[in-house]
């Protein structure tokens, strides 16, 4: 009984099952506290970079100001080196180079600030290169005309001009200043020289470029200006065709009058436009043919007669050329196998006479035909006998 007291009174200093399960729990939190602040880090403070960058710029500008002292410092321990390292640094180096041109420098730095800038080969370098070549010492200017070999402009030209025309100096060294300024403008001329050629070629390689396509596009237009000539004209298979043989018209005699119906023949009127003949006649393989370039009457007779027109061709049709006049300026012809539906001959022998101005050159020997012959003389007509006299009949008489 007095133990169940002493439980439910709880005497100090000794702990109960309830206090060990409070201790317990107690125990394996902070453990999981601490083992949550080894695990996690804190965060590195945030970089700010353009801080970075101006940090770094100033470490570069401090240097290459330390290696531009260093190059008029004989004592320097960074002196033999100095050149190598501005070149290493490149372009970066250029302005504070620049700087170190001016004339208060020592001449020992400005001769090698120059030495530096032409092997980095700027152009920013030009314009005080160009103002070193008036420095009163003979090797800061020698040591510019040398740089100016590689950075120099068109400017460089003249000023070079100038000082292999009127600089005396020499070097400590003895070397003349106008005599590698000589060297130097030569140098730079042959180097135009051959940019000018260059682009003299490239130039023609242009031109020729340009007159290859013109070429190229002008056989493309006549090409398809030749294929649109022929958009619906009916092939003609000349292997195949048959003979054609074309008999002779009769030909008049110059003082008979032209008939009735030649004479009232209107002129005709060829469309360009007109369609093909379906049936047109084949063209034999051995006859003589040449193509209309101008549509135009067709006449019975060689001349230019008004009552003499018997037909029309159009520009493109296919004629056979059978005969020619003495002097060549008349062809009788007949329609080939491809000729326009509005082209026609109106005679017995669909033949008849144009002239040479409205045919293709013509390739072959055509026969030579007298279309003028000096009329024959006719024999007079005989007469006609008259008939007998019937005889006379005999009455009987009673």
């Amino acid at each position: 009984m007095e133990e169940k007291d002493r439980q439910a009174a709880g005497t100090p200093g000794e702990p109960t099952q309830h206090d060990d399960a409070e201790n317990g729990v107690r125990t394996r939190a902070g453990q999981i506290v601490q083992e949550l602040a080894r695990v996690t880090k804190p965060l590195p403070p945030a970089v700010d970079h353009r801080v970075s960058n101006q940090v770094a710029t100033a470490a570069l500008r401090d240097r290459i100001a330390s290696l531009i002292t260093a190059l008029g410092d004989t004592t320097h321990p960074l002196h033999q080196r100095a050149i190598e390292d501005l070149v290493t640094i490149g372009p970066a180096a250029v302005p504070q180079l620049c700087e170190a041109l001016n004339p208060q420098r020592p001449w020992l730095t400005t001769y090698r600030a120059a030495e530096a800038l032409g092997r980095i080969g700027d152009g920013r370098a030009a314009g005080p290169l160009l103002d070193a070549l008036r420095s009163p010492n003979n090797n800061v200017r020698w040591s510019a005309i040398r740089a100016l070999a590689t950075v120099g402009d068109a400017r460089a030209l003249l000023e070079l001009r100038r000082v292999a025309r009127t600089d005396q100096g020499k070097t400590s060294w003895g070397e003349s200043v106008g005599g590698v300024a000589q060297s130097v403008l030569d140098q730079m001329q042959g180097r135009n020289v051959l940019l000018r050629g260059a682009d003299l070629i490239k130039t023609a390689v242009a031109c020729v470029a340009m007159l290859v396509a013109l070429i190229l596009a002008w056989t493309f237009v006549t090409a398809l200006r030749d294929e649109l000539r022929t958009i619906g004209q009916a092939e003609v298979n000349v292997e195949r065709a048959p003979i054609v043989r074309t008999a002779l018209p009769t030909i008049p005699q110059p003082t008979a009058a032209l008939p009735a119906n030649l004479a009232a023949q209107p002129t005709i009127q060829i469309s360009p436009t007109a369609p093909l003949q379906p049936n047109a006649p084949s063209v034999a393989p051995d006859a003589i043919t040449a193509t209309v370039i101008a549509g135009g009457n067709v006449r019975a007779l060689p001349t230019r007669a008004a009552n003499n027109v018997i037909g029309g061709v159009s520009e493109g049709d296919e004629v056979i050329v059978l005969a020619t006049t003495n002097d060549q300026q008349w062809y009788r012809i007949a329609l080939g196998a491809r000729h326009a539906a509005g082209s026609r001959i109106n005679t017995p022998t669909q033949t008849g006479w144009v002239a040479r101005s409205l045919l293709s050159p013509i390739s072959g020997q055509v026969p030579v035909e007298n279309t003028l012959p000096t009329p024959l003389p006719t024999a007079p007509a005989a007469p006609t006998p008259e008939p007998p006299l019937a005889p006379p009949t005999l009455t009987p008489s009673p």
